[in-house]
């Protein structure tokens, strides 16, 4: 199931990076005044510089997931940054589930030090290494895919996100995925397209709240198989980046190799 995984990740980011381009947004008609002007501004999705906007948000939650899910079983990644730039310091956590696999890490770094805590069969232990803090970068660009402007999506509605009002856009195009058919799903056999959805929530700053995409199929057989992607932004200017209660066990570990 890893080796499934790792393909269809593969695979589908290189399609999905060909269906989110640059190129401009849907022109929807409207010809109008100031008001029908403001509201055809909304109808085109705008996405500003996301990096600029957390920065002076100074501190910000982002978790980025992918999964599939096929016969019934699912394997899922996930990967979460807690940023905390006036603070400078940071809490990455890493774990990928499944029937054949389960890993997880999290990784600590403050004060120039990483403190990185792996688990494998219920046990534990530790890693510290000198290190600068440079997991803002990493957590945005785990949703680089995310700020790229889809062609034709369109506004659906407001809706509440972590608090704030936020734009709902939609786009689907199955027919730039039934050219690639199984191979979207990194699987041989015979598999038909039978929906594809991006949704963007963009707030009022046109920070990109949420961006997830789902792609689903079925095989000759009837079985359904799918894939989701999905980068959320949240806590944005009101995260906070505690000492994690395992930091002791990970200093102790690091003075004992010492000694």
């Amino acid at each position: 199931m890893t080796t499934r995984l790792l393909t269809v990740l593969v695979l589908s980011l290189v399609v999905f990076a060909g269906c989110v381009g640059g190129g401009p947004a849907a022109d929807n008609g409207d010809d109008t005044d100031d008001g029908g002007a403001a509201q055809a501004d909304r109808d085109d999705l705008s996405v500003e510089a996301t990096d600029r906007l957390l920065r002076d948000a100074g501190s910000f939650t982002a978790t980025w997931s992918y999964s599939t899910t096929e016969a019934g079983e699912t394997t899922t990644i996930t990967n979460a940054y807690r940023v905390d730039l006036r603070a400078n310091r940071s809490v990455e956590t890493f774990a990928m589930s499944g029937p054949d696999t389960g890993t997880d890490f999290e990784t600590f770094v403050a004060d120039g030090s990483a403190y990185t805590r792996y688990e494998t069969d219920g046990e534990a232990f530790y890693q510290v290494r000198p290190q600068d803090d440079t997991s803002f970068q990493s957590a945005v660009d785990r949703g680089a895919l995310s700020y790229e402007s889809v062609d034709e999506a369109r506004l659906v509605g407001t809706e509440t996100f972590d608090g704030v009002t936020v734009d709902r856009y939609e786009y689907s195009d199955l027919s730039t995925w039934q050219e690639f058919g199984a191979g979207a799903f990194g699987s041989g056999g015979n598999v038909t397209v039978t929906d594809f959805t991006v949704v963007i929530l963009v707030d009022e700053d046109g920070l990109a709240r949420q961006t997830a995409w789902t792609l689903t199929g079925e095989t000759d057989d009837g079985d359904t198989i799918s894939v989701e992607w999905r980068y959320e932004v949240t806590g944005v200017g009101s995260t906070d980046v505690p000492d994690p209660d395992w930091l002791d066990d990970a200093r102790a570990q690091q003075s004992d190799a010492a000694a």
